[in-house]
């Protein structure tokens, strides 16, 4: 951020009046027509096949005050099989078309308003209800904004008639230009490495040409080079992926060319009745043409960078893509003894989870065999897990058999983790915990306790619960948890650390602790300790309570003049607590146990 205000201040301004509109919706809603008109009015509607992919176009205007406007016309491709990319191009500080076909009633609603809620970061967002042959569809407007705040106008239309045409593009630009990034500076020399990029006809060139264009335009400094191209990455002007060491040597400059490949191999019909496994010898048959010559080791990492693909281990030709897996279950055996079970449950479950689950995990599936488009057997060392996704329940199952179970189930639930986070952490949803009671244990449907309450019930130090099922017995919470994690390496169970440790220094137990005294104070301490011990920690911190407890009860008759320095030094290791703690409330520690003997004395 600094050398971004400090080229601005050696450079010069010029001002950004570019952003994206993206327009999403159902298969054949009219979402290609409303991306024609708006640049065309004029337009004719045809018989058109559906997009593949995504389409770009760019449509020029004058604002209000006389600035040259871009806007970048993204349209989206309806079919389920192009969903797993949204979260590459559902981005932020863009306008949102939802287009919904009155005649076929088919637009899920819940679903695109929620995705573009989900990963767009309060983008604004019009829906266009395209009434065919003026056929009428009333929705629950209020009901609707009520819940998706973002919603700024439900306008009707009938492309065919061009009906209301105009309030849609006058709405369009009004929303688009009133973006809060539109009118910010940019240093002058981004705008010209911008604008020669934009001028650029190639759909795409190496990094090493994209940084010559920037010294050509005044551009010097590497980092400069990279902060830029990473900004035109994030507003979706350009592809680079800087991460991944294949794609970072190409910035890919019409992105609908990526995407286009990358959906050409899908919708491939000998991969598609393949249930999606396809050879390298596959694709130099599917990306014969010209633009995609020398580009298909590019075009196949983007393809799994996207993780719509895995290579099969061991296997250097072959590749599956699982969003084309059979949907049927194949027979396996399940040793349903002694499980760990876990589930996941969605407020919102974006479509292609476990798709991105199979491929980060695609590994350790079991014998490359026990693999379909809902669910997957991995075996890892001796232990096995089974992960299904219930996308009708919004949920995620998971049961782990055989031994070093709890390993295996800290890397299930780690890339899952991580799978959550890339939707920018916004995703809601609940990690269920299963009951260990005498009635729960060893059953394949035992009761289930969110993960979140547990932590709650540890932070406010109550270790027990009630099973929700018949006779409804107690239940340690502690145990429960160890049972189906391990606390020490999940990375969710360090937040009761952190509020243990709020709790400890507030100004409300301070003054607890200075009233304390004896075997009250120790036994005060052993129950804060209860919340942050762990594992190992346990036999330890038990140990130092016991050697406390004795050394208070028997230091009157050995030491009634107050304790010896070697005592007091064991005192401040029982007493310490995981944060270093002031020199202040050192002092006062030490002063408030001195106050103890003179008592005594």
């Amino acid at each position: 951020m600094r050398e971004y205000f400090q080229q601005i201040k050696e450079e010069g301004t010029d001002y950004l009046y570019e952003a994206k509109l993206l327009i999403i919706g159902e298969g054949g809603a009219g979402k290609t027509t409303l991306a024609n008109k708006i640049q065309n009015p004029d337009y004719q509607l045809r018989d058109e096949d559906t997009t593949k992919g995504i389409d770009v176009h760019q449509w020029n205007f004058p604002t209000k005050k006389q600035h040259n406007f871009q806007m970048n016309i993204w349209d989206f491709g309806g079919q389920e099989i192009y969903h797993a990319t949204h979260q590459f191009f559902l981005t932020k500080r863009s306008l949102y078309i939802l287009i919904a076909d009155t005649r076929k009633e088919d637009t899920d609603f819940y679903y695109w308003l929620n995705i573009v809620e989900l990963l767009s970061d309060n983008s604004p967002l019009l829906i266009v209800k395209n009434e065919k042959q003026d056929r009428k569809r009333e929705i629950n407007q209020r009901e609707l904004q009520g819940q998706f705040t973002k919603i700024k106008e439900i306008l009707e239309s009938n492309l065919k008639t061009n009906r209301n045409l105009e309030k849609i593009r006058t709405e369009i630009q009004h929303y688009i230009t009133n973006l809060p990034h539109i009118g910010s500076a940019l240093p002058k020399t981004w705008k010209k490495v911008w604008e020669a990029l934009e001028l650029d006809s190639r759909n795409y060139i190496s990094l090493t040409e994209y940084l010559s264009i920037c010294e050509a335009n005044g551009l010097n400094k590497d980092e400069d080079k990279l902060q830029l191209i990473g900004y035109l990455h994030d507003l979706g002007v350009c592809l680079h992926f800087r991460e991944y060491p294949l794609l970072n040597k190409t910035v890919i400059l019409k992105p609908e060319w990526g995407t286009a490949a990358v959906y050409k191999a899908l919708d491939n019909r000998r991969v598609y009745n393949n249930f999606g496994k396809f050879t390298k010898n596959d694709l130099t048959k599917i990306w014969h043409e010209k633009k995609y010559a020398n580009m298909h080791d590019e075009l196949l990492q983007l393809m799994i960078k996207f993780q719509l693909c895995y290579k099969i281990p061991d296997n250097s030709q072959t590749y599956i893509a699982p969003q084309l897996l059979t949907a049927a279950k194949p027979a396996y055996n399940w040793d349903e003894n002694d499980n760990l079970i876990l589930r996941y449950t969605y407020e919102f479950m974006p479509k292609g989870i476990i798709t991105q689950f199979i491929v980060a995990m695609h590994k350790d599936i079991e014998s490359q065999k026990y693999v379909w488009k809902s669910g997957v057997i991995l075996k890892k060392n001796r232990a096995r897990a089974e992960v299904i996704e219930y996308y009708d329940k919004r949920e995620m199952k998971i049961r782990i058999s055989g031994q070093q179970k709890r390993d295996l189930m800290i890397i299930v639930t780690h890339e899952l983790e991580k799978i959550h986070s890339s939707y920018n952490n916004r995703l809601k949803y609940h990690k269920l915990i299963p009951c260990n009671c005498a009635g729960c244990q060893n059953i394949q449907n035992p009761y289930f306790y969110n993960f979140s309450e547990l932590k709650e019930r540890i932070n406010y130090h109550n270790y027990t619960i009630e099973c929700g099922k018949p006779p409804y017995h107690k239940v340690n919470v502690l145990s429960l948890i160890d049972d189906a994690i391990d606390r020490s390496r999940d990375e969710e169970f360090f937040s009761p650390r952190r509020d243990f440790l709020e709790v400890e220094n507030s100004p409300e137990v301070k003054d607890k602790k200075e009233k304390l005294s004896g075997l009250n104070f120790l036994w005060k301490q052993f129950l804060y300790c209860l919340s942050w011990m762990q594992n190992g920690q346990m036999i330890l911190a038990l140990v130092s309570v016991i050697i406390g407890i004795g050394v208070t009860i028997i230091y009157p008759k050995l030491y009634p003049s107050g304790f010896p320095e070697w005592i007091e030094k064991i005192q401040e290791i029982i007493f310490s607590t995981p944060q270093k703690e002031k020199e202040s409330e050192k002092k006062q520690s030490v002063g408030s146990v001195g106050s103890v003997g003179k008592q005594r004395k």
